[in-house]
């Protein structure tokens, strides 16, 4: 009865820069008020301010240091909280999909695919295929004899049959892909690792599909300059190298240096 009193005196007093809690409690301060929060259903999301939310319920507006320093593509601002339903809403308007694939973009792919140029050819995979916009280009180039594609949205498999109608498009999981070991001379996975909880999972598939003697292709940002709070995985070089179940056999920094190219042979079967 008396820690009630107190409690209530201590309220009056100190209320104002003050918030009392009972200790076995866990949770956040919103305007003054303290809020239960479970911890075990929430993910920090801001690697710089350590924002806690719940799991993809909320859309975020970039910093303005972030601002500052990138050019303006609101386009990833739909697709913050790595969901399905984000996705499918955003490989199905034009006009985000034309905000994502701005030249800066566009060049970004074309530099990796002059660098990777020797490795693709026979039976090509590109895992995460979003737009289309690189398997478009190498069946355009000629240097594939067959192409394939897999995304977890339907609509960027809608949106990728029509831009590229020469090639086999499926939806499928990435940490469970529907094909047998090693049928691919080459498998691509641009931009797509970063969103993953389980990254390593993927990587192991993307080595799995992938014929000995043939090339796995990984894009990621550096997660030294990476600031976009969408991301699950900020990687350095010398970080991600310790997924990769081989030796190396090409490295080197894209886009000025804000993105990462791995190209990696099987040798192991």
């Amino acid at each position: 009865m008396w820690l009630r009193l107190v409690e209530k005196i201590l309220r009056r007093l100190v209320g104002k820069y003050l918030c009392i809690i009972p200790r076995q409690k866990e949770g956040v301060l919103r305007g003054g008020s303290f809020a239960e929060v479970d911890f075990l259903d929430h993910e920090v999301v801001d690697k710089k301010h350590s924002l806690i939310v719940p799991k993809g319920k909320y859309k975020f507006i970039p910093r303005p240091s972030w601002i500052r320093t990138h050019a303006m593509d609101s386009s990833v601002q739909a697709i913050v909280d790595n969901s399905m339903e984000s996705f499918d809403h955003f490989w199905k308007t034009d006009q985000l999909v034309d905000e994502y694939l701005v030249q800066a973009r566009q060049n970004f792919y074309e530099e990796v695919l002059v660098e990777c140029g020797p490795y693709l050819h026979g039976r090509v995979a590109d895992i995460g295929c979003g737009p289309g916009f690189v398997l478009k280009a190498l069946a355009s180039s000629g240097t594939a004899k067959e192409l394939y594609g897999l995304d977890f949205s339907l609509s960027s498999i809608v949106r990728c049959r029509q831009e590229v109608p020469a090639a086999k498009f499926v939806v499928g999981d990435i940490y469970h892909i529907a094909c047998e070991d090693g049928v691919f001379d080459a498998v691509l996975c641009m931009e797509t690792l970063e969103h993953l909880e389980q990254p390593g999972e993927a990587v192991s598939e993307l080595f799995r599909i992938c014929r000995t003697g043939g090339h796995v292709v990984i894009t990621i940002p550096n997660g030294a300059l990476d600031e976009y709070v969408g991301h699950l995985n900020f990687w350095t070089e010398t970080g991600f190298r310790t997924l990769l179940p081989e030796t190396l056999t090409a490295f080197r920094y894209c886009q000025g240096n804000r993105a990462m190219l791995f190209i990696i042979e099987k040798s192991m079967v």
